[in-house]
């Protein structure tokens, strides 16, 4: 087992782990950080890539994936924390009344 591999194995971790977390997403802040690992997923696939190949493409877009994993994270925490302090709590349960009245 080379060393693409193993990285694989961990990038293929991090995509159960990031999906396991969105979908069950009972608290807000397990969802952002199953949205951030599955953004880790896609740098460690993509520098593998560039590696494999020999391009530099991989780096520069695990480069632009970082930036964007970090604009989405700024507001998405502020939103998180305004939510907190509106309703008291960051569970999802906590919002559904937000939906116009239909239960469920």
């Amino acid at each position: 087992m080379n060393l693409a591999d193993i990285a694989l194995v961990i990038a293929f971790a991090l995509v159960l782990a990031g999906l396991t977390l969105v979908l069950l997403r009972r608290s807000l802040i397990f969802f952002l950080l199953g949205v951030e690992l599955l953004f880790s997923a896609a740098m460690v696939i993509a520098l593998v890539g560039g590696a494999v190949w020999q391009r530099v493409d991989g780096q520069i877009l695990a480069l632009f994936l970082m930036a964007m994993s970090g604009a989405a994270l700024a507001p998405t925490l502020a939103l998180l924390l305004r939510v907190r302090k509106a309703f008291g709590g960051s569970s999802v349960d906590t919002l559904r009344h937000l939906r116009g009245g239909r239960d469920g």
